[in-house]
């Protein structure tokens, strides 16, 4: 850079004490990833219900659905039901064990010979209003480490 700059670096604006606190917080995560895998269940069953995936596209209406005048992947509510999540230090699981969450979510071929196709319903995601929130959540985790 020409002309006159000012370097500031992290150690010239925290304490010793601060920067502890904050690797200290920073060395496990539970806490701010259960929250963020709480509201990701939330919004994931929130999809289930618009039938909307994250992505803002409508899911293709399934057969039974229309044959029953019932709603796509929530009438029996088994899916829905299903889905959870499963922090650690690290990071945090969502998603379902059910055998048929997978083909539902991104779509493939199915039954006797394959011979059923499922179009993908992507019910798992993460839209703008959750990437927001998980800045939002995790920020708040730090700001109370250091507090």
């Amino acid at each position: 850079m020409a002309g006159v700059s000012l370097e500031i670096a992290l150690d010239d604006i925290l304490t010793g004490e601060t920067l502890a606190r904050i690797e200290a917080a920073v060395a496990d995560m539970t806490e701010p990833f259960d929250d963020i895998g709480d509201a990701l269940v939330t919004s994931t069953k929130m999809r289930f219900e618009t039938g909307v995936g994250a992505d803002g596209k409508r899911w293709p209406v399934s057969l039974a659905a229309l044959r029953r005048g019932g709603q796509t992947l929530i009438d029996q509510r088994h899916l829905y039901d299903s889905i959870v999540h499963e922090p650690d230090r690290h990071g945090v699981s969502v998603g379902s064990n059910m055998a048929y969450a997978r083909i539902h979510q991104l779509g493939g071929k199915a039954g006797r010979g394959h011979a059923i196709t499922f179009p993908a319903r992507p019910y798992l995601g993460v839209d703008d209003a959750d990437a927001a929130m998980m800045v939002e959540t995790v920020e708040g985790f730090l700001r109370r480490a250091i507090a």
